[in-house]
């Protein structure tokens, strides 16, 4: 096994602010500033002070140093040079930096350089202030006696995707540490003179002190923990507690298949397996620990034997308020060669994500404030829920917005308005369409410039292309995706959303009914698409039926119209004129016409599939043409 190359290194990572809005505005101007920058200050000063340029993204640098104390010294160069270099540039032209500093190990891979290392200086620099420099603890430990700058400590923060909070320490560009004695080190210098007694009597009082830090710590643990981070959960080992040696080892197996599983979503804060083993069969201890090690949920769970072969239930648990806010129970068939199947572990993950999810949108609708732009995030979705109304995603476009305000590179809200103006296309029959569709993609491709990991940023990416009616591009997106979460059905349904449209609904019926298969409990939207391919198809009894079990379980004006439609060409008028009805109830003055218009993008086969079975049932059941 070949042995990874690994050295102890200084990471800076820089990023320009607000990108995208300068190259909005002169794309031209800011790339011809941006290369005046890097050659007459920048990469000067980089190699004076020994740096080396790992790579470029267009609006950042990431650099290593064998010395942390010339990457700071550099920085700082280079901060002080932007600054005066911006002194007579309006506001709105500036080029500014945001840099940060961490130290560690790193794993090299030819030129490029991997590691916790720097992700932590990646997620310092989202930090740091236009022109500042934020650095980890590590670092400013390591210069502060070398240096004479000052650090301003900002605390502990809960930075996406680390396991532990980050201790972070602002550079004060303007400001230097003084050599002199400080007041608090006149303080020490007197502490160590004072008699004895004094200092029995303040050994004393310390650990009395520390009983009530104690007692405090033991109180604090059993209230909710406001500054703990969304979505963040520990996964406890699963026990077998009355099952043989071999539901002990499922148990085992599950827990860890789960947490990594889990730990794959982008938009979660997952505890590492190694942190959570100590806590099996103790609960209550797991809790103290969520607040300390900074999560809000537990997940636990049981393997016992039952139904057809091993019955699994999970809980999940409130750190702080100590309640079960959601549980599951999943039955588990033994697979004909003994290991366990992954079609149950995929269903029992996406259960527990959609149950996290609906727990902290609930917990989020109660907050007032948040530092967190994920709570807003969430609200966001909330408003959304039980509709797709332009009302509603007006009102969530508003916390998207506020949730971007807080940070501008913060990918699920990226994706989430995204999203909206998916839903436009359909729901306004007024939408400005290569607007929105413009939108959407300038959107999508920037949650994926930040993370090509998300897989639901390359959902969104879906959306858009499907938008601009490029097939081939979002099948591509969509199958970047499902490998990024295979076990996401909405991913599956999304290759049907682009086969119906490439005029393959036989494909995309195949698609929605494996999705039912995969998760027949939630058959909601795996039925809307079997519903449209049966009407494509022109299998008019299936589509009736389908068609009427998606319109029950989900009253969507879509599912009204295709039902209609599927009743007319059935020879059902009465029931054709019922959905039409319906159909007109929430979408007034609704016509054939637009229906065509929906999805302009489509290919030639789509829309002669649709003019035959749709439009002509529509037209048959009496829909006006426009």
């Amino acid at each position: 096994m070949t042995r990874d190359h690994r050295r102890l290194a200084a990471i800076v990572s820089a990023d320009v602010v607000g990108y995208s809005l300068l190259m909005g505005r002169d794309d031209s101007a800011t790339l011809a500033g941006l290369k005046a920058h890097r050659r007459e200050l920048i990469d000067p000063k980089i190699a004076e002070y020994g740096g080396r340029i790992v790579k470029t993204t267009g609006d950042g640098l990431l650099l290593e140093y064998p010395s942390v104390v010339d990457a700071v010294r550099c920085m700082v160069d280079v901060q002080r040079g932007m600054a005066e270099r911006n002194a007579n540039v309006s506001p709105e032209q500036r080029i500014e930096f945001r840099v940060g500093i961490n130290v560690g190990d790193i794993i090299i891979d030819e030129e490029d350089i991997f590691g916790d290392g720097v992700n932590v200086a990646a997620r310092l620099q989202t930090l740091a202030e236009p022109g500042g420099i934020c650095v980890s603890r590590v670092v400013r430990d390591q210069v502060l006696d070398k240096l004479s700058f000052a650090f301003e400590d900002l605390g502990a923060q809960e930075v996406k995707n680390i396991a532990r909070p980050v201790e972070v320490y602002r550079i004060d560009l303007g400001r230097a540490s003084s050599s002199a004695p400080t007041a608090s080190r006149h303080r020490r210098q007197r502490l160590t003179r004072v008699p004895w007694q004094w200092a029995a009597a303040g050994v004393i009082a310390l650990a009395l002190a520390a009983v009530g830090i104690s007692m405090l710590m033991h109180s604090w643990r059993l209230v909710p923990v406001s500054t703990l981070p969304p979505l963040s959960v520990g996964v406890l080992p699963f026990t077998a507690p009355r099952g043989t040696p071999a539901e002990a080892q499922f148990a085992d197996a599950l827990t860890q298949d789960l947490t990594t599983a889990l730990g794959r979503w982008r938009w979660a804060k997952v505890a590492a397996k190694e942190v959570m083993e100590g806590y099996k069969g103790k609960p209550t201890e797991a809790r103290a620990a969520g607040v300390e090690v900074g999560f809000r949920y537990l997940l636990d769970g049981e393997v016992r034997a039952g139904g057809n072969g091993l019955l699994v239930s999970v809980h999940l648990v409130d750190v702080g308020a100590g309640t079960r806010v959601w549980s599951d129970e999943l039955d588990f068939a033994p697979a004909g060669n003994g290991d366990r199947q992954q079609v149950p572990l995929g269903q029992l993950e996406q259960n527990i994500r959609r149950g996290l999810y609906v727990a902290e949108m609930n917990r989020a609708s109660q907050a007032t404030t948040s530092r967190f732009p994920m709570d807003l995030v969430l609200r966001g979705d909330l408003a959304g829920r039980g509709g797709w109304t332009m009302t509603q995603q007006v009102e969530q476009r508003k916390f998207y917005d506020k949730a971007l305000q807080l940070d501008s590179d913060f990918v699920p809200a990226l994706v989430r308005l995204s999203q909206t103006f998916d839903r436009e296309l359909v729901e306004n029959p007024a939408v400005d369409y290569p607007h929105v569709s413009q939108e959407m993609d300038r959107l999508a491709s920037r949650a994926i410039a930040i993370d090509r990991m998300d897989s639901n940023a390359w959902s969104a990416r879906v959306g858009a292309l499907a938008a601009l009616g490029r097939w081939d591009e979002a099948l591509s997106a969509n199958a970047r995706a499902q490998t990024l979460e295979p076990s996401n059905t909405g991913f599956v349904l999304g290759r049907a959303y682009i086969v119906i449209h490439m005029g393959q609904p036989g494909e995309a019926l195949t698609l929605a009914e494996r999705t039912l298969a995969m998760d027949p409990a939630r058959e909601e939207w795996p039925l809307h698409f079997i519903c449209h391919s049966n009407l494509l198809l022109g299998r008019y009894d299936d589509a009736v039926a389908t068609c009427a079990r998606a319109a029950a379980l989900n009253d969507w004006w879509l599912n009204q119209l295709y039902l209609c439609a599927a009743y007319a060409q059935a020879g059902d008028v009465a029931n054709a004129e019922l959905a039409k009805a319906a159909l007109l109830q929430r979408q007034p003055a609704y016509t054939v016409s637009r229906y065509e218009k929906t999805y302009p993008g489509s290919k030639p086969a789509f829309f002669e599939l649709s003019d035959k079975h749709i439009a002509a049932g529509l037209r048959k059941a009496g829909v006006a043409e426009n």
